[in-house]
């Protein structure tokens, strides 16, 4: 389960029906014999007739499926695989050994399965109660309403329904997988200053000459809901003539980070009376050095990347301007691949019987991991 290189400890998952009869014949118990119960650990030694292999730590997870967490040596590693192969075990990728375990301890509730795989990776702790509460009065329970109620209800109210789960979930992603945040504008506009205050250290070198930031910074930071990576660019210059080949890759490479950023903060220099506009769907306004120019007036965000000043109501609008600021965390959404693209298929489906295949796929297609 762990990389196929040298490391301090590997691991190695054993799951199936005759699982605990194979350990008990290779596994020699240090102290007093404990039983391959669901929960105990047990420490002592896999041997191979009179030799022993390795010293080990075995984790009982379920009563078909073990963890043997051996010495990371890749030779160790491989010489427990051959002996477990003596034994008429199947050694397979461990893709293959999560969706057993998962299909033996969910059946055939796959948005469970999924969740628990999801619950891992997710980025907040919002995230994971989204996930969670999809296996109980979210997903799972919309998707069975919806089989149950097929023959009364219109195609259109669950295909308006799936729509709308769609849309939830692309909020719903940023709690679980995080947003990504790109701060632009013209060059020594401060852009560099408000990514180093954010992040809680300079990472960026900030001078007084234009240009200098020419490559693209990148830090996660966690604000109040998500976790956010923030990502500095190379200063946007809007006439682009004369642009030697290094400006123009910076160039290229930051509005290569505005088109997939969920938000972008413009970041303007309050000093200066001249317009920067730039073309993304989600652009927050910032107007930075205003602890220079308090007497200037400005529609919008007004802050001290320097100092400090007004950065805090700049996360609370991160925030808003993402959605996640009031949204419902027990909201219906889809928080896996497999379901957008089987929910998306429900929109756009023709039949009845043609949604009940999908809302059945739904629920019980099989695990991708």
């Amino acid at each position: 389960m762990t990389a196929k290189s040298a490391a301090a400890i590997s691991s190695i998952q054993i799951a199936g029906e005759n699982s605990a009869d194979v350990l008990k014949s290779i596994f020699r118990p240090l102290g007093k014999i404990v039983e391959f119960n669901e929960g105990n650990i047990l420490h002592g030694f896999l041997f191979d007739k009179d030799k022993d292999i390795d010293e080990v730590v075995i984790g009982c997870e379920q009563t078909d499926s073990f963890s043997i967490n051996c010495h990371g040596n890749p030779l160790i590693v491989e010489n427990i695989l051959e002996l477990l192969k003596k034994h008429g075990v199947k050694i397979t990728e461990p893709d293959a050994v999560l969706a057993y375990i998962l299909h033996r301890k969910y059946g055939s509730n796959t948005i469970a399965a999924e969740a628990d795989i999801a619950m891992a990776k997710a980025a907040t702790i919002y995230g994971a109660k989204i996930i969670r509460h999809q296996t109980k009065m979210g997903l799972l329970q919309t998707a069975e309403w919806w089989l149950e109620n097929l023959n009364v209800l219109e195609p259109d109210d669950i295909k308006s329904g799936a729509e709308r789960i769609l849309n939830d979930s692309r909020i719903a992603d940023l709690f679980i997988e995080g947003a990504r945040v790109v701060i632009a504008g013209a060059p020594n506009s401060g852009k560099s200053t408000l990514f180093n205050y954010l992040c809680g250290k300079d990472k960026a070198i900030v001078t007084d000459i234009a240009g200098t930031t020419r490559d693209w910074l990148a830090a996660k930071v966690r604000l109040k809901r998500i976790t956010v990576e923030f990502f500095d660019t190379a200063g946007l210059d809007e006439t682009p003539a004369g642009k030697n080949a290094v400006d123009a890759e910076s160039q290229k490479q930051a509005a290569g980070l505005i088109e997939t950023a969920d938000l972008v903060l413009l970041v303007l220099d309050m000093t200066k009376q001249t317009e920067f506009r730039i073309s993304a769907k989600n652009v927050l306004a910032v107007y930075n050095k205003y602890d220079l120019a308090k007497d200037l007036l400005a529609d919008g965000l007004k802050i001290s990347a320097k100092t400090g000043s007004g950065v805090k109501e700049l996360v609370g609008e991160i925030e808003r301007r993402l959605g996640v600021y009031d949204f419902d965390i027990k909201k219906t959404v889809c928080f896996t691949d497999r379901q957008k693209k089987i929910t998306g298929e429900i929109v756009s489906a023709r039949t009845k019987q043609q949604i009940k295949e999908l809302i059945t796929e739904l629920l019980k297609g099989a695990v991708v991991v």
